[in-house]
């Protein structure tokens, strides 16, 4: 067995359809974008003056028995003042843990060359999410990750330890709780703040805004780094048709921006149908077909929260999500101890579903 660092455009593609052969008779996980992936592990779609990127493979002649991608993001140091690398997209095949363990161990001594003082584990937002720890028997929400149990055993045999716990909620939508978020809007509203929906006629000024207030109001959230304008011009221009512009709401007061609120369909419903090849043109139908919405981020800058925006915001999304006929959403991701946030779901009567933990290893 050896394990191999990657730099051939052959090698990347073959890493990302490595997913294929672990999870052939998996009925639940769904296939990252493959370009998306591919992008990523090979440091093409990154910034090579802030980004070092290094994907390796664990495997036995020609066949590959686990892959990693290790990365170091000079931009989230500084953010953070400290020395971290991080690991994703891991892949390994059923009882494979002594070349999962050596991968990782060959991983980490490449981020300790790179000069980390300590490897996270599938945690950084534009790359991956955390592992999941539960709901292995149903569909991953979009951008989540998806796993077999077996990597916690994997991950933790190789040194890591469990850094932070992470949540989702979910929300079965009622008309009792449409009429609950119809008084959310109406007391914003009466209090002087307006919730606007995304302007697709000015997308380049409304993905600079978006960017702007992400940035100020996850400047000390934990795990979150400053996004750049393309990074969120990219998202938004990669959902394309998907893209619901009344699912994402901007709150204004007297005429300033106060917080925002960015939802969208959950593709996953749409993608999972279609992993079987089955005719990729059949994929607007599944699309229109969604009745799974995503509240992925919502953010209030500093002088306005404590006043119902972020209620406010959450509700208008929801009630935008019902009104095309959708009968459930997800709040997500969650820190386990961010209480606004987790306070904030639970208002808009979401309840936790499922539930992901993030790893840390120190390298010193």
């Amino acid at each position: 067995m050896q394990v191999e660092a990657l730099s051939r455009q052959e090698e990347f593609e073959a890493y990302a359809e490595f997913g294929h052969e672990v999870y052939r008779d998996n009925p639940y996980w769904v296939p990252p974008d493959r370009h998306f992936q591919v992008g990523l592990i090979s440091g093409e779609a990154v910034d090579g003056a802030q980004t070092r990127v290094r994907a390796f493979r664990a495997a036995e002649g020609e066949r590959t028995l686990a892959v990693i991608t290790a990365v170091v993001d000079e931009a989230y140091n500084r953010h953070w003042g400290e020395r971290l690398g991080h690991l994703f997209f891991f892949e390994a095949r059923r009882g494979e843990e002594a070349a999962a363990g050596v991968l990782l161990r060959e991983a980490c001594d490449w981020l300790r060359a790179q000069g980390a003082q300590a490897a996270r584990f599938s945690m950084l937002p534009g790359w991956q999410l955390p592992l999941t720890i539960d709901a292995y028997e149903e569909v991953p929400t979009f951008i989540h990750t998806y796993n077999p149990p077996c990597y916690h055993s994997y991950v933790k045999n190789a040194g890591f330890e469990t850094e932070r716990g992470v949540v989702q909620y979910q929300v079965e939508f009622t008309p009792e709780l449409a009429r609950r978020y119809e008084e959310m809007v109406a007391r914003a509203t009466e209090a002087g703040v307006s919730l606007r929906p995304f302007d697709p006629g000015r997308a380049s000024e409304e993905a600079a805004l978006l960017t702007a207030l992400q940035n100020e109001t996850f400047a000390a959230h934990w795990g979150m780094m400053p996004l750049s304008v393309p990074v969120m011009s990219g998202l938004i221009e990669g959902l394309g048709e998907a893209l619901v512009t009344d699912f994402i709401r901007v709150a204004e007061v007297g005429g300033e921006a106060a917080g925002f609120v960015f939802s969208l369909p959950d593709l996953n419903q749409a993608l999972h149908g279609l992993r079987g090849g089955a005719d990729p043109a059949a994929l607007p139908k599944a699309v229109a077909a969604i009745d799974h919405g995503i509240l992925l981020i919502i953010g209030v800058r500093a002088p306005y929260r404590g006043r119902g925006v972020n209620l406010a915001l959450g509700a208008r999304s929801y009630l935008a999500m019902i009104e095309r006929g959708y009968r459930r959403a997800s709040y997500t991701v969650v820190l386990d101890d961010n209480w606004p946030s987790r306070r904030t779901a639970e208002k808009l009567g979401a309840r936790v579903t499922r539930n992901f933990n993030v790893y840390r290893k120190g390298l010193a």
